[in-house]
């Protein structure tokens, strides 16, 4: 039932939000501003794809997340969903963007997760990641063209991830252990639709390189007590197409299509064995995963804002089946 809810919830306002852009798109009559010479939109930008613009010399933007999640089951090989016990997973990150001139800015994201399934729990810090984001094409430059951002993540692994206690069902896991360089090229855009209404549209491709990582023992990486080794962690590419549509200035609905591909890890090592004459197995395979992420909004001002939503798996291989609720507010100046 929950299942059909969320998918019938990404539906709505995946219709809604390209209902929306029909008269944007069949126009030929030129923008019509509203009334008001200093309306602007208020917005948060949308759950899970980064912002489309950096934050300028001067100001800055605080926006935790707090994250409830529950992992259900796995999809295999076949994009079969298997059921697993649940895993469930709460995750709170303190999002920070501070502007260091006109066209470049840097955030952090340290985050705190609680683990816990069949009767067993961990909490630890997860891995830190730094970024920094430079504005290529201002979102203004041209009418109908988008804005061009670039940013460079780099993670630390300041997570736990390997020599983890088989006793904890992987709870005291937080971390991948590798330095991680991400490319991210986001597209961004705000278009008027009627009156107060707009809709920003956000596109964004990430590319991630994982460093390689020596591994001793049970880790995010599986294995066996024995293990000891090196992991070459496979690379990620991840696309994001995300909307925003205006009610009000107040309220806004968001949705976020998600989909992940994530190449197949290497190992070079011992792997140890689970029973005599069979070795155990070190490294995931190839995953890809579809999800969605719809939320509401209300903001406040240009300075204050509330979000709350879902994100949630729709289809998979070799990855997780998870559903997720999602609060977030912000504060910007």
């Amino acid at each position: 039932m929950l299942d059909r809810k969320m998918k019938l919830s990404w539906i709505l306002l995946g219709l809604f939000c390209t209902g929306s852009m029909t008269p944007l798109i069949a126009s030929d009559d030129p923008i019509q501003l509203p009334s008001e010479s200093n309306y602007t939109p208020w917005l948060m930008g949308p759950l899970i794809a980064p912002t489309g613009e950096v934050v300028t010399k001067g100001h800055f933007t605080f926006q935790p997340y707090l994250y409830f999640n529950v992992n259900t089951g796995i999809y295999n090989s076949h994009w079969k969903r298997v059921s697993t016990p649940n895993f469930y997973n709460v995750t709170l990150q303190l999002e920070t963007q501070v502007g260091l001139t006109e066209f470049m800015d840097f955030q952090i994201v340290p985050a705190v997760l609680y683990n816990h399934t069949e009767g067993e729990s961990a909490t630890r810090f997860g891995d830190f990641p730094l970024i920094f984001d430079f504005q290529l094409l201002s979102v203004d430059k041209y009418k109908w063209f988008p804005g061009i951002k670039l940013g460079i993540t780099e993670t630390f692994p300041t997570g736990k991830y390997q020599k983890l206690n088989p006793k904890k069902l992987d709870t005291d896991a937080s971390g991948l252990g590798s330095f991680s360089t991400g490319v991210d090229l986001v597209f961004y855009k705000v278009y008027h639709i009627h009156k107060h209404h707009f809709l920003s549209m956000t596109a964004s491709v990430q590319y991630t390189y994982f460093a390689p990582v020596h591994v001793k023992g049970l880790s995010v990486y599986e294995g066996t007590p024995d293990t000891h080794g090196k992991v070459y962690p496979g690379n990620t590419t991840t696309a994001i197409v995300s909307f925003e549509y205006t009610l009000t200035q107040n309220w806004v609905l968001s949705l976020d299509n998600i989909y992940t591909h994530e190449n197949k890890d290497r190992f070079k090592g011992s792997p140890g064995f689970i029973a005599p004459f069979i070795p155990g197995v070190v490294g995931r395979p190839s995953s890809e995963q579809l999800s969605f992420a719809p939320a509401i909004e209300y903001n406040f001002s240009e300075h204050y804002g509330f979000m709350a939503g879902s994100l949630f798996s729709a289809a998979g291989r070799n990855a997780l089946d998870f559903y997720s609720a999602i609060l977030s507010f912000m504060v910007a100046y």
